[in-house]
């Protein structure tokens, strides 16, 4: 409490009181040592004359005394007693009994002095101040010792014969050194009344008035009012004559020439502040106007003011900088709180690409933009950790406000956001390129099933085979006259009608992988696509002499993709294979394909037998367009689409291969989170 009352007091007042004390307890002491030291040496002069007056008596009343003139000895004292200031003048024998006195009324009483009993004892001079009736007197009593001279009148027994004490009134010393005290004090309230005075003036002009011109000026940055240009200016140029007009200082009215980085002012560039102050001091225009501390507060302060308004000017051009290229960036972008996806903030794209305002989108968070989306997928993605990482998300089914759906790749990155953790979300608009990649697919899918034409000609046509001979059978048995048991029309119906379902099965299995693929992902069991291949090219192979192995683990679990295009990708490479086999001859023909688990992802691998790979090549394999087949045999196709069917459902392959000894490829796909095993 008394702190913050003191806090409110102006500095000005502070500082006079502060002084004003410090000269009170000053001149407070001074004074009392020169009254203590005025007091002694009065004490000290009083009792020289006190001694010198003693003695002069005892040397006036000693031949008196010798020729027994004892009248002369009273007329001496009641002289001696007349002069101004003496109170006492006492002549006592051994008893202490008053034998001669400047008052005759006191002859014959005993002496009640104090200091004339210590001294009658003592046999030595006493004195000290005491008082006197209401008075203070300073008494010297001086022992009358029994000389040799005394011996014929008072005998040689006695050593001290009496005593003279004289007293001398105190009154005019204390009134002398109080009028010197009373003398000092109105000095030192005079002093300090005019020490006050310019005090305050020096203070006012030097300290509390830029004091408040500072604080005024600071009130006025923080209500975000720079203020007007205050302090005072430096032309430094003219103080040295200088013409370097490239100097930064020339010219610069705002702040002193030492605040100025790489002035010009040595061969060198002086280099920035506040390293190149130790060069300043050296420099005559900083010794003549560097000013004192009140001087230097106010210059750092309009130093301090101009590298704000600096900053604050680099700080607007950041943020206009900012503000167009996040606007104008062609792509929508989000910024997005890490934990819960909110919407901190979006460009003007977003609004137009999405369909909703500013205001809608802040209200929003980045899954409700997706179809069907999952805030999981994101979170796992980062898992609590912001060190810059960026993830790409591809082909993510975002929806407008109108609810019109279109494919889009998300590349999220961490970031710092008006200083806290954020991630920055941009969205490409790639439903074009996804409806041309479906065509190229399907492409892809009509051209290998223009390759696979023979093959499941073939397959078509041992099913007809057996109809067509079941049916001559009959045919000439009814010619005949013949007559068919009951048993043989069982058993041909019973074929036919195998054949025929075996016939319609592989004419919708080659329907179905003709069809266009769906771009969105479901569970699937890696196993039924890959059965699914050889529905088709099962027969093909058989023809060809290769054997197929098949090793594949039932309790798989499902994985996030579409079963068509997944077949697409297993006839890829087993035609390839196929083709490669073709090609050797003189060993087995083997084409072997396993799935099973490994780290927790899903993995499947093809291999075959064939003549293998050339190394210089192995990295070209899975470009567009690129193949080693003869014209007419091959697109250039089937590894690059199955390159990027793999990769759309978070998988990958790779390639091994010997020339001469064989091929594998080996995709992985990581487990549906439900995970939930094959049959």
């Amino acid at each position: 409490m008394h702190i913050d009352r003191l806090n409110s007091v102006p500095l000005s007042v502070k500082l006079v009181v502060g002084v004003s004390v410090i000269l009170i307890v000053v001149m407070g002491l001074f004074t009392s040592y020169d009254m203590r030291t005025r007091t002694r040496f009065h004490l000290e002069q009083q009792q020289q004359w006190a001694h010198t007056l003693s003695d002069t008596v005892m040397r006036s009343i000693e031949y008196s005394m010798f020729d027994g003139k004892m009248d002369d000895v009273q007329a001496i004292l009641e002289r001696l007693y007349t002069l101004k200031g003496v109170k006492v003048v006492n002549l006592c024998d051994e008893t202490g009994t008053i034998k001669y006195s400047g008052l005759p009324v006191n002859r014959g009483t005993t002496c009640s002095l104090r200091l004339t009993k210590q001294a009658l004892e003592t046999g030595a001079v006493v004195k000290a101040l005491e008082m006197f009736r209401q008075e203070k007197v300073l008494y010297y009593a001086m022992p009358i010792p029994n000389e040799n001279t005394c011996f014929r009148c008072h005998g040689s027994g006695k050593k001290i014969l009496g005593s003279l004490t004289v007293g001398i009134s105190w009154t005019p010393i204390e009134k002398r050194i109080a009028s010197l005290r009373n003398r000092e004090i109105i000095f030192v309230i005079f002093s300090l009344l005019v020490v006050g005075f310019f005090l305050i003036l020096f203070l006012s002009k030097y300290i509390t008035r830029p004091l408040s011109q500072l604080t005024r000026l600071a009130d006025d940055i923080s209500r975000g009012n720079p203020g007007t240009d205050f302090g005072r200016v430096l032309k430094c140029w003219e103080m040295e004559n200088c013409t370097k007009k490239d100097c930064p200082a020339y010219g610069n009215l705002e702040i002193m020439c030492w605040y100025v980085d790489g002035t010009l002012c040595q061969v060198q560039p002086s280099g920035t502040f506040p390293e190149k102050l130790d060069m300043c001091r050296k420099c005559k225009v900083y010794r003549a106007k560097a000013g004192d501390e009140m001087v230097q507060l106010a210059d750092s302060f309009k130093h301090m003011l101009y590298r704000l308004r600096k900053s604050e000017e680099d700080l607007r051009q950041s943020e206009e900088k900012y503000r167009l290229l996040f606007d104008t960036e062609p792509n929508p972008i989000f910024i997005l709180e890490p934990k819960t996806l909110k919407i901190l903030d979006a460009n003007a794209r977003a609004e137009s690409q999405y369909g909703y305002g500013k205001e809608e989108l802040m209200n929003m968070t980045f899954i409700d933009l997706e179809h069907e989306g999952e805030p999981q997928e994101i979170m796992s993605a980062f898992d609590g950790v912001m060190d810059g990482r960026c993830v790409l998300f591809s082909k993510k089914r975002h929806q407008r406000k109108d609810h019109s759906l279109f494919f889009a790749n998300v590349h999220i990155c961490c970031a710092r956001y008006v200083g806290r953790d954020a991630l920055i979300a941009t969205t490409t608009d790639i439903t074009e390129t996804v409806m041309k990649e479906a065509q190229l697919i399907q492409a892809s899918k009509l051209a290998t099933l223009g390759e696979m034409a023979t093959g499941i000609a073939h397959e078509l046509n041992q099913p007809l085979n057996v109809i067509k001979i079941g049916s001559a059978f009959l045919l000439e048995s009814v010619q005949a006259g013949r007559k068919v048991s009951e048993k043989d029309l069982t058993t041909i119906a019973e074929e036919f009608n195998g054949e025929v379902d075996r016939a319609s099965g592989i004419i919708n299995h080659l329907r179905n992988f003709a069809r266009t693929g769906d771009i969105s992902k479901e569970e699937v069991f890696i196993n039924e696509p890959i059965r699914g291949v050889f529905k088709v090219l099962g027969q093909q192979l058989k023809l060809r002499q290769i054997d197929l192995e098949l090793d594949l683990d039932e309790h798989l679990p499902s994985i996030m993709a579409d079963s068509n295009r997944l077949e697409q990708v297993f006839i890829n490479l087993v035609t390839n294979s196929r083709d490669a086999l073709e090609e050797v001859s003189g060993h087995r023909k083997v084409l072997k394909i396993r799935s099973f688990m490994e780290e927790g992802n899903v993995v499947v691998t093809v291999s075959d037998t064939g003549k293998g790979i050339p190394s210089h090549i192995m990295n070209k394999i899975f470009e567009p367009f690129f193949t080693t087949k003869e014209v007419g045999k091959g697109t250039g196709l089937g590894l690059s689409i199955s390159y990027g069917i793999i990769r759309d459902y978070g998988g990958t392959i790779t390639v091994q291969s010997e020339e001469g000894r064989g091929t594998t490829f080996r995709l992985t796909f990581p487990p549906s989170r439900e995970g939930r095993p094959g049959s």
